[in-house]
């Protein structure tokens, strides 16, 4: 293969190449973010893929943008800090949330360890405000999630011009599960997670990750579940409406077990339907200002609980703990969604939960409240600073 060149029209970083026996043209993935692990091969004539099998979901994203390709012009809104003279150009666009931010963490590996570059990060508008200081530049393309696998020629060529003024501009590998010694979350939402050596101080404080599109499903089994499930076929009650029954369920239990217990329920959803002692900061529109709210509640939690998803990065990122509730056909991307502390391993371990979706309301409770009543026992004997020989021969 023969390298003409490189195209840019979208969340896709891609070589243009040219085959030296065959003369036929194809787009390749660059190596960076999930093309570093499955790159794809694209015929441009025809949109024919090779290496499909290795990620089909990552292949059809390719080859369904390609076959409906957009030359529509886009806003982007440019900010330049300094001069750039080593351009360092950081692709955070993407279809999902959770890929945005974790392609978004790289930023501060490469400020810290490449300060001779000048980084400009592109992302989708709803990103900016998680843009870290220090940054040469800020691209922000006005371009909702829904369009996030978009192929944009207008795009492309927007990019490639504003690239041509460099004299060179590297791209960043744009690691898509950045190790958590490469990041701290407050440098990119200014807000510092909860801190644990203050969890008995602080009042029993848990929050609930709302989403309206992925609930907390049924438990199997049979008894009033199963009459319960009837129910729902019959449209006598929604899933939606049973989540809240059982959000209900959950924050009752755990406050019988905590009766100072300060509960919040936060997400993009409609506010409304659960009893007045809890919190609710659920909205159905979310901008800068809510989410940094948002960030502010769960770094004041000892406890976050939610459904497996992106819903859980920043949760995770900032609270004491979390129980995360996960799907079946998710348990194959486990601990995708949590974003952990630079920390010892055992502290990581119970500070995370994870339980199989169908755990009862009850279970749930029991779990958050004995990660809430058992840390600072935890941290008495298995904490590295209980542990350390040398402390403890120091009479430390």
């Amino acid at each position: 293969m023969h390298v003409a060149g490189w195209y840019m029209p979208g969340m896709r970083s891609l070589a243009e190449l040219t085959c030296g026996n065959c003369a036929r043209e194809f787009f390749g993935d660059l190596g960076a973010g999930q093309a570093l692990y499955t790159p794809m091969l694209m015929e441009k004539a025809g949109g024919a893929m090779h290496g499909a099998a290795r990620a089909p979901w990552f292949a059809s994203w390719l080859q369904s943008s390609y076959s409906r390709r957009t030359d529509t012009g886009l806003k982007i809104d440019i900010e330049e800090m300094r001069p750039i003279k080593q351009a360092l150009l950081l692709n955070c666009l993407d279809a999902m949330y959770g890929h945005c931010l974790l392609k978004l963490l790289n930023a501060q590996y490469c400020l810290d360890q490449y300060p001779e570059y000048d980084l400009i990060v592109m992302v989708p508008g709803i990103m900016r405000w998680l843009v870290p200081e220090g940054v040469a530049a800020i691209w922000s393309i006005d371009l909702p999630l829904s369009r996030g696998a978009e192929w944009n020629d207008w795009l492309a060529k927007e990019i490639g011009r504003r690239v041509a003024e460099f004299e060179k501009c590297w791209l960043s590998i744009a690691i898509s599960h950045p190790h958590p010694k490469s990041y701290r979350i407050e440098r990119f939402t200014r807000v510092v997670p909860f801190a644990l050596e203050q969890w008995v101080s602080r009042r029993p404080t848990v929050t609930f990750i709302w989403r309206d599109d992925r609930l907390w499903s049924l438990p199997a089994g049979g008894g009033r579940w199963t009459r319960l499930k009837r129910f729902m076929r019959r449209g006598f009650i929604s899933r939606l409406e049973d989540q809240q029954q059982r959000m209900t369920k959950f924050a009752k239990a755990l406050k019988k077990q905590i009766p100072d217990l300060d509960l919040a329920v936060a997400g993009v959803a409609q506010p409304g339907g659960l009893p007045q002692w809890i919190t609710d900061l659920r909205r159905p529109k979310v901008d800068a200002a809510l989410e940094r709210t948002w960030c502010e509640r769960y770094a004041a939690s000892h406890c976050v609980v939610g459904v497996h998803g992106s819903n859980m990065l920043l949760p995770s990122a900032h609270a004491g703990a979390t129980v995360e509730l996960i799907p079946a056909k998710h348990w194959g991307n486990i601990l995708q969604e949590i974003l952990f502390r630079n920390e010892d391993l055992r502290t990581a371990v119970f500070r995370h939960r994870i339980l199989p979706i169908d755990t009862d309301p009850l279970s749930v409770a029991a779990v958050v409240g004995a990660v809430i009543s058992t840390y600072p026992d935890f941290a008495t004997y298995m904490a590295p600073e209980s542990v350390s020989n040398a402390v403890l021969a120091a009479g430390g």
